[in-house]
């Protein structure tokens, strides 16, 4: 399952940004420990909390969708340096996000590749091999793997 909430972007008049916590997924997680659950945009700006929910939930990834290009770079870089350096790359997913701005799509892969503090190896989890771990396809990408 993904989740996305609100709050990265322009303004929302409606959106209070204490809603977008990781940490409110907890009961949800605790109630359904087999729901495997993706959250968008590794829940920018609350890392420190997300990566809390990573190492009490293993089933709990995170993608980094439209936070590769609508903050800056190096805040990007930074977010995403914290997540490998806490050992959690197996479990960042790209994701595009885009049904408005598709155009957008290779700019994202664009700042995963020039990662300079990302190995070739943990490019290929977080664009690839990540993903089908998570919907547990097969290396083609075509079938489910078995329970």
């Amino acid at each position: 399952m993904l989740i996305h909430t609100l709050g990265i972007g322009p303004y929302m008049p409606y959106f209070r940004s204490a809603a977008g916590n990781p940490l409110l997924l907890e009961d949800v997680l605790v109630k359904h420990p087999k729901l495997r659950l993706w959250v968008e945009n590794a829940r920018f700006p609350y890392k420190e909390e997300m990566i809390a929910m990573m190492y009490q939930y293993p089933q709990l990834y995170a993608d980094v969708s439209t936070i590769t290009w609508v903050i800056p770079r190096t805040a990007f870089y930074d977010y995403l340096k914290a997540f490998i350096r806490a050992g959690l790359g197996k479990r960042i997913m790209f994701g595009s996000d885009q049904m408005v701005w598709p155009e957008k799509i290779g700019a994202a892969v664009e700042a995963i590749e020039q990662a300079p503090f990302l190995t070739r190896d943990e490019k290929r989890d977080i664009l690839y091999n990540n993903a089908v771990r998570f919907l547990r396809l097969d290396d083609t990408g075509d079938q489910r793997i078995p329970h």
